[in-house]
């Protein structure tokens, strides 16, 4: 229908640019900005016809940016590569040099580089870790890592940027890519192999041919101190007139496009993409193998990912979560002769009869922690390199899978009003809503409008059993306390920016010294991590879910902190700027305060995770005359102490390493706060100015979701945020007076679609199980909890299911 709308001069028909624009009107956002994106596996034609909506939008030069391509970038990789396999079969290449690549595992099974590169006489490979690539080249060299190496960007819009090493060469003899190319280049090599060119010399060298400078040492010196040369941005955004002639061409575009059936549980879509593996290159980064996978928490594993409907009609349903190790069905799927076996896991909101798979995973040579993590789907795509594929038979094939998945884990069960949505207009009529509550005994609280939203709007106001000593009350901050001085440090989450992506979770790993603890251990709830991104559906049945939102929850350094007032030993503590402080040196693992939190955010060292190789340690020396096993990771002795002086790099020493029966958690990055004091005083500042510094979470946020900063500064975003009435503390209604609050998420939607929620405060009756009921169209969300209703339901295993409820009230 979509062909069909476009008339024979490319125009848009009234039929199909009124469809465009219903569907425009639900992607505007409360800023009145709009923008549809296609993603980086669909075919051209998906993103001619993304393009066409863009211009309907009237996004084009305003939301999304056009930038022309040349011709070297528009070129098909994969085409060009089978073309050179032919020539490599025929004999007629002598030598291949792969430069820190790996088609022997990344690329299509079909395509049958491996044999074609078994042919070639000289097989020479620069990479800087083990590869399938490597392990059947004649020559491994070693290739240095991009912190050593020199180079240069030349972005799209033709900014030229330098690269230049942030340290000095590790290891005596590696090459950057550069360099190799330069000394495969250099004409002298036949006189003088000894001579290796410089990837310094080599830049300079390429700059001074190509720029026209008067003072070429100054300008150098500009460049590597700005980052970029000043005035070679050449290709800018060409905004409309590229949407324009984009636009006039997608009906050319659709014309040509095949259009499938639909799919059905005989001939499903199977579509190839990848996820924290990318295409396999960081296999052996055990951080990313443990880091919970979007949407379905999984960990140290890629199964395919079918929707509840699809997993039931197809028998191919995973083991409830009440079971101690879940196990996933295996399944065989197959398209055009070519099949894979993996195992299968839910996910809710998938199209049905739709599968996803992820390549990045069952590799041979990579490494200690990679090597045979997950399953090798490369040989089910075909030598095009397709990435959606219909038609796919899957049937149920031998054998259980075991799957590790965080989505159940520190879970805050029987908890309601977690997650907080509501609709704009609600927000637009409500926002600044402050109601005034009183109980029988006096007390007063003053409620916004996310406060109003959840239990506080009809529990009475809190109120201690105990005087805080740094705010001498029972409640708020008495004048004079401890907490009325700055700074008093706090943070913001806004739920409506954050897109579950888990970039928090890693920069917290790395900046505080989180060790990673294997699937087993995972299975068992003991991951390590101080940051976890829960997941939660809208809706009442998962077969039907609606809308996912996304919560990060770390340590809320409660000023009414439980986890203190059960610590035996005050290892627990608050201090003056209102942080919760962990004495590791003084903890002797009651677990007391772990089993005390309602946020369920500290993490307890069985083992000694930091100090022990992953997967052991070197092998044992071999005797002279007893043949030695194929062991790429063996290291000889000469070099074993130069490996780990090397690998204590990998810590932040300025983050104790912690051991054993240690309780650990969110520290709110203190060592950045007192690295930020001392700078202070040497700049001779009177406070720490808002943005000094940054947390770890909230320097690599991508949307800017995490805000942190000095409640008691009232120009600092974080006092701003805390003073939005969108913000709410995550179970404020236990009185822990958490310093870390959220935003209550907002959604836009189109009334021709749906009728938006303009009064989110009506209350449904309550049911037997004192939960609250939704009424029929008033939009509000049903809250559920998962260990009452859906123990049994056979699909809890692969997320946390409705869990605290995301809605307007509880």
């Amino acid at each position: 229908s979509a062909v069909a709308s476009f008339d024979t001069r490319g125009e848009i028909s009234p039929a199909l640019r009124e469809m465009l624009e219903v569907a425009a009107d639900d992607l505007i956002d409360a800023k009145g900005r709009a923008i549809v994106t296609a993603g980086q596996d669909l075919p051209a034609e998906i993103h001619a016809l993304v393009a066409a909506m863009n211009q309907v939008l009237g996004a084009a030069g305003k939301t999304v940016s056009y930038v022309p391509a040349g011709a070297d970038e528009a070129r098909d990789g994969l085409s060009d590569l089978a073309e050179l396999l032919g020539t490599m079969r025929a004999g007629r290449i002598k030598t291949v040099v792969c430069v820190e690549t790996n088609p022997c595992y990344d690329t299509p099974t079909a395509l049958g580089f491996g044999e074609a590169f078994d042919r070639v006489t000289n097989r020479i490979v620069l990479s800087i870790s083990p590869s399938e690539t490597a392990a059947r080249a004649t020559w491994q060299l070693n290739a240095a890592t991009y912190l050593e190496s020199w180079g240069d960007t030349e972005a799209d819009d033709g900014t030229i940027a330098p690269i230049q090493p942030m340290i000095a060469p590790l290891y005596d003899g590696a090459l950057s890519e550069i360099e190799l190319l330069a000394l495969i280049a250099e004409k002298r090599i036949a006189e003088d192999y000894t001579h290796q060119p410089s990837g310094y010399e080599a830049v300079r060298s390429v700059w001074q041919s190509r720029f026209d400078w008067s003072d070429f040492e100054k300008s150098w010196r500009r460049a590597l101190h700005d980052g970029l040369i000043a005035g070679t941005t050449s290709r800018g955004d060409t905004g409309g007139q590229a949407a324009s002639s984009l636009y006039a061409n997608v009906a050319g575009v659709l014309a040509s496009a095949a259009v499938g059936v639909d799919p059905s549980s005989d001939a499903l879509d199977v579509v190839v993409t990848t996820n924290n593996m990318h295409d396999g290159r960081f296999a052996n980064l055990p951080w990313l193998q443990e880091l919970p996978q979007f949407g379905t928490t999984i960990v140290w594993d890629n199964p395919a990912l079918v929707s509840p409907k699809t997993a039931d009609r197809l028998g191919l349903k995973p083991d409830p979560y009440t079971v101690k190790e879940p196990k996933a069905q295996m399944a065989k799927v197959a398209v055009g002769g070519r099949w894979v076996e993996v195992p299968v896991w839910i996910m809710p909101g998938m199209a049905d009869n739709t599968m996803i798979m992820f390549q990045g995973y069952g590799r041979r040579e990579v490494g200690v922690i990679g090597a045979g993590v997950g399953f090798d789907v490369q040989p089910i795509r075909d030598a095009a390199g397709t990435r959606v594929y219909t038609g796919a038979k899957v049937e149920p094939a031998q054998g259980r899978y075991p799957i590790s998945s965080t989505q159940n884990h520190w879970s805050m069960e029987s908890r309601t009003s977690i997650v907080r949505a509501v609709d704009l207009p609600a927000y637009l009529r409500h926002g600044d809503l402050k109601e005034e509550k009183v109980s029988h005994y006096g007390n007063t609280a003053e409620l916004n409008f996310g406060e109003k939203l959840g239990e506080l709007s009809h529990t009475p106001p809190n109120e201690s059993i105990y005087k805080n000593p740094y705010n001498e009350s029972r409640s708020a901050p008495a004048e004079g306390s401890a907490y009325t001085v700055g700074p008093q440090w706090g943070m913001s989450v806004d739920q409506g920016t954050c897109i579950g992506c888990a970039t928090c979770t890693i920069a917290c790993q790395s900046e505080n010294n989180i060790p990673v603890v294997g699937k087993t251990e995972v299975r068992k709830g003991r991951e390590m991590t101080w940051i976890r991104v829960d997941r939660y559906f809208t809706g009442s049945d998962m077969h039907e879910p609606g809308v996912m939102h996304h919560q990060p929850v770390m340590c809320q350094h409660c000023e009414n902190a439980p986890c203190e007032t059960v610590c035996p030993v005050n290892a627990t503590t608050h201090g003056p700027e209102g942080l919760n402080y962990m004495v590791y040196n003084r903890c002797i693992g009651t677990r007391y305060c772990a089993n005390n939190c309602p946020y369920k955010v500290r993490r307890f060292n069985f083992f000694d995770y930091a100090t022990k190789k992953t997967k052991g340690g070197y092998r044992p020396e071999i005797p002279e005359g007893t043949p030695k096993p194929e062991n790429i990771n063996l290291i000889p002795p000469r070099l074993r102490e130069k490996v780990e002086e090397i690998q204590k790099f990998k810590n932040n020493p300025d983050v104790t390493v912690r051991s054993r029966g240690i309780m650990e958690k969110c520290s709110y990055c203190i060592q950045r706060i007192n690295a930020a004091r001392y700078e202070m005083k040497l700049q001779n500042l009177e406070h720490i100015p808002d943005g000094f510094f940054q947390t770890a979470c909230q320097a690599a946020c991508p949307t800017g979701a995490i805000v942190f900063g000095d409640l008691l500064d009232e120009k600092s975003l974080v006092a701003q945020a805390a003073a939005d009435g969108r913000s709410y503390g995550l179970l404020g209604y236990l009185n822990t007076r958490p310093r870390t609050t959220y935003k209550v998420s907002l959604s836009n939607p189109n009334p021709r679609l749906r009728k938006p929620v303009e009064d989110p405060f009506h209350h449904g009756g309550h049911d037997s199980e004192g939960e609250h009921g939704a009424e029929e169209g008033n939009g509000h969300a049903l809250f559920i909890d998962p260990l009452k209703k859906h123990e049994d339901s056979g699909y809890a295993g692969s997320l946390r299911v409705l869990g605290a409820a995301v809605g307007v009230h509880a």
